[in-house]
């Protein structure tokens, strides 16, 4: 369920940070996506999502958006009328949290980028492997991988939120799977559109 104090909160937030583990290398406006093609649009913001484009593909067909904040409320839209076996293909989507060098070869440059600036290509051979039986553990009791908009977070807050989290029920991990997947969203929109 989409959580719009949530949202408000971290706009604000994130409004205020000079941060990003990804920077886009051109900033598209907000006028420049509602003139695009339909084909463009995709292209300019595929990369929002983890193997999703279904999404960026319908808030594409909903234009035009308004600023930034219509923009995303189309973006997420989809989300909130999806049915849960939808939503659960979208978040096991996306990879594990992991060191260098254990992370799949097809992991997102987004995605890359934002584990590398949580610091996890700096890990111990300690940390990698408490990383890699933690994922494990995680996807065996829950059947996805574990969501956590990682901006702003380092490798031990990253482990120390797993190890809490992982004593939660499946349907509040999959509703908090679903708060990070909007947050990662919201980042990776602020990086790329103004």
């Amino acid at each position: 369920m989409f959580n719009k104090k949530l949202f408000a909160s971290i706009l604000f937030i994130t409004s205020s940070l000079s941060f990003s583990a990804f920077s886009a290398e051109k900033v598209i406006y907000i006028d420049e996506l509602n003139s695009m093609s339909q084909e463009k649009f995709e292209q300019a913001l595929g990369n929002i999502f983890e193997k999703a484009p279904w999404v960026i593909q319908q808030a594409g067909e909903k234009r035009p958006y308004k600023g930034f904040v219509d923009l995303y409320e189309g973006i997420i839209e989809p989300l909130k009328t999806a049915r849960p076996d939808v939503l659960l293909a979208l978040i096991q989507s996306h990879p594990n949290l992991a060191c260098k060098g254990i992370r799949t070869a097809d992991i997102t440059a987004h995605s890359q980028s934002e584990q590398s600036g949580a610091g996890l290509d700096q890990c111990t051979q300690e940390e990698a492997d408490l990383l890699l039986n933690l994922n494990k553990d995680y996807q065996k009791k829950f059947g996805f991988p574990f969501m956590l908009a990682i901006k702003g977070y380092n490798k031990t807050e990253i482990i120390e939120q797993f190890q809490k989290r992982i004593n939660n029920d499946k349907q509040q991990e999959f509703d908090g799977a679903l708060q990070q997947v909007y947050k990662v969203v919201l980042w990776r929109l602020l990086d790329t559109v103004k």
